[in-house]
């Protein structure tokens, strides 16, 4: 009798996808953190199926499931976008952690409303580029006066808002704009530009190509010899339960009706194509 393949067995199987597309070392810092990525891959294959089921798409295999997500709700998107007199769109961009979300939103040139935060400065980030960075009182001092559209606090990250002020300043100058948070922010923020009748907000949820968790924790590996990090650490910030809740909120998004498209991250150019052919008739 053919056994059933075990969790890990699986997880061993899939692994090898990485070795032909990450370096040596990438693939060997993944493989050699296999105990904790464990605790965290069946999770989001189970997500995947359940995202799936939702949306009406059976019978699927698991790495085929992220492309016809996509599909579904792109075209989903694009026939409404087509039918309406929107004259401005917001892209909320969000997705886990090395996705590859900056590098997406610099390809595709629109301007970005810029977050801001009171964590400390990263290398190679600059104040009023990547963030506002400011400390605590002037945080609060903001909140006060009732400055952010939303505004949270991350345990152990800080504190982090979008202010009222700059997407005022984005919007007067441009037709499509950019904002990157979580998904679940997102959300609020799409209720709080319905003040805005002639703009379209879109919920752009970034993934990598399945095995979803084994490219995320290969490119956050990858990162992590850049930057020094620690690989374990960044595992369980960057890819753990807090990541997923986010995954399965962009249904919750999905059903407050609220426009959503997944766009998967295989290769920068197909991702920034897919996304600018929803702004050709601005």
């Amino acid at each position: 009798m053919r056994k059933k393949p075990t969790l890990k067995s699986s997880f061993e199987k899939d692994l090898l996808v990485l070795e032909n597309i990450y370096s040596r070392e990438v693939f060997r810092l993944v493989e050699d953190n296999i105990d904790l990525l464990l605790i965290h891959y069946r999770a989001w294959e189970q997500a995947l199926y359940v995202f799936a089921k939702e949306l009406g798409i059976k019978n699927s295999n698991i790495n085929e499931i992220p492309y016809k997500l996509e599909q579904v709700l792109f075209n989903k998107v694009q026939k409404k976008l087509f039918k309406t007199n929107i004259k401005k769109i917001i892209f909320g961009i969000a997705g886990p952690g090395a996705v590859g979300k900056e590098t997406i939103k610099n390809a595709l040139g629109f301007n970005t409303v810029v977050n801001t935060t009171t964590r400390k400065k990263r290398k190679n980030e600059k104040n009023g580029k990547n963030y506002h960075f400011i400390d605590e009182a002037q945080f609060k001092k903001i909140a006060a006066q009732n400055g952010f559209a939303i505004c949270m606090n991350r345990k152990k990250r800080g504190k982090y808002g979008i202010q009222k002020h700059d997407i005022e300043k984005v919007l007067q100058k441009s037709q499509i704009i950019l904002i990157e948070e979580n998904p679940i922010n997102l959300t609020s923020l799409a209720e709080y530009f319905k003040i805005y009748k002639d703009y379209e907000f879109i919920l752009v949820y970034i993934l990598p190509p399945a095995p979803i968790l084994l490219h995320l924790a290969a490119r956050l590996a990858d990162r992590c010899q850049k930057t020094n990090d620690d690989f374990r650490s960044a595992i369980v910030s960057t890819l753990g339960t807090r990541q997923l809740s986010e995954f399965k909120s962009v249904l919750d998004s999905i059903n407050k009706k609220i426009d959503v498209i997944l766009i998967i991250n295989d290769d920068i150019e197909r991702a920034v194509t897919k996304i600018k052919i929803l702004t050709k008739k601005f």
